[in-house]
């Protein structure tokens, strides 16, 4: 019993687990807007165009999240832009802009050597986490939780159905945009805990478990939130005896929940489609 206590012995670890807890909850919350409104690549793009603010701020001596973030943004911008501006599809401009921006943020790194190393964006560095870094942490956490929970039914129609929105009055550029800073700010809280390359998993997996569990869209903010938060504090205590990386840990424990849910789902699952389809041949066969 001593030795599963252990962890709970190290301030680093405590610390590592609850931040990466935070950020599962947010990650998993907003996870389900992402799902439904189908932002996966998205998603994608504004994880790895956070790379060249994270080195800029480093390089200046701003806090990694106003860089980050501003990264974020800049990059959102640039991807409305080129799509309004040209015919190219939008799969192929989020395609373009990221890479590009990703692509700027390792030649900076490489050329103006920081504090902060190419390992730490790509994989995360929880564990060394700086007591600054997790006050930033916990205020972006803070108010996307806030946001969320404020406008949570605005952004459910929007998602769903923006004309629909329109029609009822809401401002859906409005609600296009901060869904847009969400996910911008929730990326850069996960960079800490997951590194770039993993930010786009632990915003997608949790909705998309959720997704196959229920289909209530209340249900499933909740589910996706709790199921980030637990595979996050889980996978976070995990990598400290398998002595990995904690993104790494995380992302793959939640891909396995998903495969599960992927099997297992009491309406959605593949066994229950299997029991369904047979169900239908047996009352085809009687009739």
């Amino acid at each position: 019993m001593t030795t599963w206590l252990t962890p709970f012995d190290y301030d680093y670890m405590v610390t590592a687990m609850w931040t990466c807890t935070l950020i599962g909850a947010v990650c998993g919350l907003l996870s389900g807007f992402i799902t439904l409104k189908g932002w996966s690549l998205m998603g994608d793009a504004l994880s790895h165009a956070v790379v060249p603010g994270v080195a800029i701020a480093y390089l200046v001596g701003l806090p990694f999240a106003v860089g980050a973030f501003t990264s974020g943004i800049l990059a959102a911008g640039a991807m409305a832009f080129v799509k309004m501006k040209t015919p190219v599809r939008e799969d192929a401009v989020i395609g373009i802009v990221f890479t590009s921006f990703f692509a700027f943020g390792l030649l900076l790194i490489s050329l103006y050597p920081s504090p902060i190393a190419l390992k730490t964006i790509i994989y995360g560095n929880i564990l060394g986490i700086s007591p600054s870094d997790v006050l930033q942490v916990v205020i972006v956490a803070a108010i996307c939780l806030v946001v969320i929970a404020l406008k949570w039914r605005d952004l459910l129609l929007f998602c769903f159905d923006p004309n629909q929105a329109r029609a009822l009055g809401l401002r859906a550029g409005f609600l296009h945009v901060l869904l847009l800073l969400l996910l911008s700010a929730t990326a850069v809280a996960a960079l800490q805990a997951v590194g770039a390359i993993l930010v786009i998993a632990v915003l997608v997996i949790p909705g998309a478990t959720a997704y196959l569990l229920t289909d209530r869209f209340g249900v499933m903010l909740l589910l996706g939130s709790a199921l980030g938060a637990i595979t996050s504090l889980v996978g976070a205590y995990a990598s400290f005896f398998v002595n990995g990386e904690t993104g790494g840990c995380i992302v793959t424990l939640q891909a396995l929940v998903f495969l599960l849910a992927l099997a297992f789902a009491p309406k959605h699952g593949l066994l229950a489609g299997r029991r369904a389809r047979r169900s239908a041949q047996n009352e085809g066969a009687l009739s």
